[in-house]
């Protein structure tokens, strides 16, 4: 679904999470309980108001979020491919640090003689609404990072100086 697509769901959902319950306690729930027609639409549209305001910030969260429904499979006609030394590829959200470093954060294979330590890195995907977008991601460089969507952290590739170096 395309970012203008959501924005025009998101607000066709407010638009109706006021008029609904607008229209209803108008109309019906509240006449009853408040005869004069002015007050008991002013309360009706409040209480549509509150609704909406809920609604929206629902949507703004749904159209603005990243990624376009994108999973870390990759869906059909896209690939993710990390071929290169300490490389990291990933076709989906990251949500957390990666580094292809020495220190700080873990790294996938370090060099002989240190400790080794596993890679972390959180691939959080959105689940998949109509087809994947298509294209590749591929880190094919030495310690190179691509990712296909978006990232809500830090990325790190240099090395930071090793507990061990310091003599």
């Amino acid at each position: 679904m395309t970012g203008g697509t959501r924005w025009l769901l998101a607000g066709a959902v407010a638009m109706v999470a006021f008029i609904v319950p607008t229209v209803l306690c108008g109309v019906w729930l509240l006449s009853a309980l408040v005869p004069d027609e002015a007050a008991r639409w002013g309360v009706a549209s409040a209480l549509g108001a509150a609704v909406a305001a809920v609604s929206v910030l629902w949507g703004q969260g749904f159209a603005a979020r990243p990624g376009g429904g994108s999973s870390t499979t990759g869906g059909p006609g896209r690939s993710v491919q990390a071929s290169g030394t300490r490389a990291i590829a990933v076709g989906a959200t990251v949500r957390g640090n990666i580094s292809t470093g020495d220190g700080g954060v873990p790294c996938a294979s370090p060099p002989a003689g240190r400790p080794t330590r596993g890679t972390t890195v959180t691939a959080s995907p959105e689940p998949a609404a109509g087809t994947a977008p298509s294209g590749s991601v591929t880190a094919s460089g030495e310690r190179s990072v691509a990712v296909g969507d978006a990232v809500v952290g830090d990325i790190a590739t240099g090395d930071r100086p090793f507990e061990g170096d310091r003599r």
